[in-house]
């Protein structure tokens, strides 16, 4: 694949030939063409190419309805054309999955949300209320690269039907806990629960992340 910084020829998109342009972060990309496959081809897929494309049809459909969490919990992870979701499709096939035998599941307790060098959450737990979701956790401040005021970064999702709720700047880590408020008919739906931590870098305006830590589906 290459890039195009600059052309005097104005900005590419679509197919040309045997090429496909088009645009990420304001540069230009372009790659070769997929082949057109025969019916005859298709049929020789190998089985394990064949595993590959459902795990990858079933990871983009399960990280579908997180794209808002994703583009914030892995923003560290966007190199190039390399978006934050594309990372987290490649982490989400090689790391979340179990498999038995020839039946493999994605496991939401292996999946990741946010992944940094930020220390992660010590301790973490969830419960449902008659407000909401409360969200505690130990105050670890101070103890490797973490601070007092770090944001706690939760999200809810419910893959079922395909919605998620997040916050993106919480409480601070020394607060140890945050209550997501939920409307009574959403408190009956079952949410997968995350948390993780981020820290703004005061003089680079980047944000140091946490991998998240599964809480559970409640």
């Amino acid at each position: 694949m290459a890039s195009v910084n600059d052309s005097s020829g104005g900005t590419f998109n679509g197919k040309v030939g045997g090429l496909v342009y088009y645009q990420v972060g304001g540069k230009t990309y372009v790659r070769q063409a997929p082949p057109k496959q025969t019916k005859a081809k298709k049929e020789k897929t190998s089985e394990l190419k064949m595993l590959y494309q459902s795990k990858m049809t079933l990871t983009q459909r399960h990280l579908k309805s997180l794209k808002g969490a994703i583009a914030f919990g892995f923003q560290n992870e966007a190199v190039g054309a390399r978006r934050p979701f594309h990372a987290c499709v490649s982490y989400t096939l090689n790391n979340s999955f179990i498999a038995d035998g020839k039946y493999f599941a994605l496991d939401p307790s292996l999946l990741k949300i946010s992944r940094g060098n930020l220390l992660p959450p010590q301790n973490p737990k969830a419960e449902k209320t008659n407000d909401g979701i409360l969200v505690t956790w130990d105050n670890n401040s101070y103890v490797s690269n973490s601070k007092p005021w770090d944001k706690a970064f939760i999200v809810l999702h419910n893959p079922e039907n395909m919605i998620s709720e997040l916050v993106i700047f919480g409480n601070d880590r020394s607060s140890e806990s945050e209550i997501f408020p939920l409307s009574v008919n959403r408190l009956k739906d079952k949410w997968h629960v995350y948390l993780a931590f981020s820290q703004e870098q005061t003089k680079s305006a980047e944000m140091l992340l946490s991998d998240s830590a599964y809480l559970g589906c409640l």
